[in-house]
């Protein structure tokens, strides 16, 4: 008993320091799918809680067409929660198809979006996990969120998740957010203040400035297409409006228009958050997602806050009808009071050129209201 204890407390404290360390969104532990959608205006697919026998545990199994088939996953209350040290994604899948996973990110030079496909090549924010991805087999991906970040696009800082979307059916698992062990390479700002302490600082400045030029102009030719969401975001609905949609426009960074796909799975009759996904890819194969939130519906607290605003412009407006007989009012006394200041400027017009010294009235009419 004692040897079961002792290996029990062993066994405890080599989880905790995991659990920790990491954030988890999506384990499927607790039976349901929860976070989940299907993107179901262009696309028709299932997720599924199911028990996987080769992983022995139970997973998130997305069933549909092929990468025709599109869904989204944000965990509750739809915010990607992270502790300030972890940047490196990370989850489990086994595919037996092509995929694209596209991880939208939050950045402090705006929104970004880092693409995951089946291949093996790189292009700018696109990343290959390797063909062997969609052999039908559980792998668990690391991604450090920063590194791909900050591969093609310098002097930047990822700051958070705000969508994970997948096009294409298989099966996921522990999604989470962990510590990075490896230090990030160092930025080109810290090779230049190092380089201004050389003997060589000429050489590696010019160095740098090279790079630096290779990299403008790699990113001119694999610039990612960008999208503007027409009309606004977030849009509010009375519950049983119908929803319009405003469109959106998506261009390459030379201006020309790609085609877009607009998804949404918004329920007009029940009160909600919903999301309308607009997604495009170019000809050499970058691809861009964004979202436009749709609230279904009012919270009680601002029909409240609507009903006694109700109230009390019902109220100004009676006391601006009083305020308006008062108005009126005063307006002929000033026209009266005018029609005599006239007739007492005129009087003292004719005594000037008179030069009479009859009597006549000193004072000046009153003028209304003083």
């Amino acid at each position: 008993m004692y040897r079961l204890k002792v290996m029990y407390l062993f066994l405890l404290l080599s989880i905790i320091p995991v659990t920790l360390l990491a954030t988890t969104y999506e384990n499927a532990t607790d039976r349901k799918t929860k976070g989940w959608h299907v993107i179901k205006q262009f696309s028709k697919g299932v997720v599924k809680n199911v028990y996987d026998k080769k992983k022995r545990s139970r997973v998130i199994r997305l069933d549909g067409n092929g990468t025709r088939s599109v869904y989204m996953f944000q965990p509750k209350k739809g915010v990607f929660k992270r502790k300030k040290e972890e940047r490196v994604l990370e989850w489990e899948m086994n595919y037996s198809e092509d995929f694209v996973i596209m991880v939208a990110i939050d950045t402090l030079k705006g929104k970004r979006f880092l693409i995951y496909t089946s291949g093996d090549k790189n292009s700018y924010l696109q990343y290959g996990l390797g063909v062997d991805s969609r052999f039908g087999e559980w792998k668990k991906y690391q991604r450090d969120l920063q590194r791909d970040l900050e591969t093609f696009d310098h002097y930047n800082k990822f700051l958070n998740i705000t969508n994970f979307v997948v096009k294409g059916s298989g099966m996921f698992d522990n999604i989470k957010m962990v510590k990075s062990k490896e230090k990030l390479p160092p930025s080109l700002s810290t090779i230049k203040s190092e380089a201004n302490n050389s003997i060589e600082h000429n050489s590696i400045k010019e160095s740098i400035d090279n790079k630096k030029r290779i990299e403008r102009e790699k990113s001119k030719e694999s610039s990612p297409p960008t999208i503007v969401i027409q009309g606004k975001n977030p849009l509010l609905l009375k519950k049983g409006e119908a929803y319009v949609e405003a469109g959106a426009i998506a261009q390459n960074s030379d201006g020309s228009p790609i085609n877009i796909t607009i998804s949404d799975d918004i329920d007009i009759l029940k009160e909600g958050e919903y999301s309308v996904i607009y997604m495009a890819t170019n000809s050499v194969g970058d691809s861009v997602i964004d979202r436009r939130r749709v609230i279904v519906g009012e919270p009680l607290e601002e029909k409240r806050l609507t009903q006694r605003e109700l109230l009390e412009n019902r109220e100004e407006a009676e006391v601006l009808s009083e305020n308006s007989i008062d108005l009126e009012q005063r307006a002929l006394e000033m026209l009266e009071w005018e029609k005599e200041l006239v007739i007492r400027e005129q009087e003292l017009l004719e005594r000037k050129k008179s030069r009479e010294d009859k009597p006549f009235n000193p004072n000046y009419p009153l003028r209304p209201g003083l």
